[in-house]
């Protein structure tokens, strides 16, 4: 997955995506009828679509939590942990981050997968089975003051494969300072596909989409 969370992620997020296979790799790929039925799908080409009921194929689940400090209204540092889930059993593939500043990148679990290690921005990964998950955490410099308001962009989103983009499922929990924030809009607004819950310091994003997903959360000061 590539993104931001910069998904990540997103945020710049995680993209999710399949490296490059060689022509022999490709030939048993898709051939392999157990291992080619996540991509049994119409291909989307990139335009944002998204889904008001699950697909009847496996689609992979990416949980995200991000948590803004107090601290970081002054120098935008975030937390962030994510669990991808149910990945695309290939023999190579990366969570790829393309974030502006970032820190302390590793894997905190993985299974199902034979191994996982952090190359730069990205987490490598070879030979994924079946329901593999892989955990990560970092820190990014997420939040942006823009005049009175900080702001929160996460994107893009994507499970990509070759040329085509497939579905995904994406949750985005933000935990975030109430005493010294509010919220003034989320991006997109709720939709079939595109859900919003907020209680006091938390915000829970759960999408379901095919192609690539952008969103943005912009806050005030509350006055003291």
């Amino acid at each position: 997955m590539r993104g931001g969370l910069c998904a990540v992620l997103l945020l710049c997020a995680p993209l999710l995506a399949a490296q490059d296979l060689t022509p022999e790799e490709l030939e048993r790929w898709f051939e392999d009828d157990s291992r080619a039925h996540p991509y049994a799908f119409d291909v989307n080409s990139g335009e944002l679509e998204f889904l008001a009921v699950m697909p009847d194929k496996r689609v992979p689940h990416s949980r995200n939590g991000l948590r803004i400090l107090a601290s970081s209204l002054d120098d935008g540092w975030v937390e962030q942990a994510q669990c991808h889930e149910n990945l695309d059993p290939v023999p190579r593939a990366e969570v790829v981050y393309s974030y502006r500043e970032m820190r302390d990148l590793r894997v905190v679990s993985a299974s199902g997968i034979e191994r996982a290690w952090v190359e730069g921005q990205s987490v490598q990964m070879e030979n994924i089975e079946h329901g593999a998950v892989l955990c990560v955490a970092a820190a990014a410099r997420l939040l942006r003051r823009e005049g009175e308001e900080y702001v929160l962009r996460n994107g893009p989103f994507q499970r990509r494969f070759l040329d085509g983009y497939f579905p995904l499922r994406v949750t985005l929990t933000l935990e975030y300072p109430a005493q010294h924030l509010r919220v003034e809009s989320i991006e997109p607004p709720p939709q079939p596909g595109f859900s919003v819950q907020q209680t006091s310091g938390q915000i829970t994003l759960e999408a379901l989409f095919e192609g690539r997903l952008y969103t943005e959360l912009r806050f005030r000061s509350v006055p003291p």
